[in-house]
């Protein structure tokens, strides 16, 4: 039987469901939930971060609870889940994509529509009303969209995972923007 190997891929659900090769590295949910509340990953470029972020997002989103099995069954964490599997609604921020030329206005307002869409794309799956992403589109900077954001989902439970934020960060550290 030949292997399909997901090089590129990072949808877990894909790369699972469409039965490719995947090395189950389930087995560290666990051992992150003991290391606290905030966590960050730190590894090469292509390393599987992506997929890894990906693979969270499935696991603990209350969005996916009935795929669980589908997806978790057959990997380590399928056969002791924890207490906090599909119990967050999941923001997912991902800034690959942010055009590092054209100067310090035009990375910003790539960045300001980057967290834009992602937060209003976050209200319209967890059913928020329809005026909240009125409220996200009218506030005027990231930081004070991000505010807003944070109040409008007060008392929810919300898993924040961020992936993609490195080239862009680097080259504006670098060029000075």
């Amino acid at each position: 039987m030949q292997q399909k190997i997901p090089y590129g891929l990072s949808n877990f659900k894909s790369i699972i469901s469409e039965g490719y090769t995947y090395i189950d590295k389930t087995a560290f949910i666990s051992k992150l939930e003991a290391e606290g509340k905030h966590s960050i990953l730190l590894r090469p470029r292509r390393f599987g971060k992506s997929l890894f972020l990906s693979m969270l997002e499935y696991y603990y989103d209350v969005a996916y609870a009935t795929d669980f099995d589908a997806l978790f069954s057959q990997l380590a964490i399928g056969k002791n889940p924890t207490p906090l599997k599909n119990s967050y609604q999941v923001l997912f921020m991902e800034f690959s994509g942010i055009s590092t030329n054209g100067g310090y206005e035009a990375v910003y307002q790539s960045f300001q529509r980057k967290i834009a869409n992602s937060l209003k794309w976050f209200l319209q799956r967890y059913h928020y009303p329809p005026e909240t992403l009125e409220m996200i589109e009218a506030e005027p900077t990231p930081h004070s969209k991000m505010e807003a954001f944070w109040r409008l989902a007060e008392g929810q439970k919300i898993l924040l995972l961020i992936d993609e934020y490195d080239h862009f960060a680097n080259a504006t550290l670098a060029d000075d923007l």
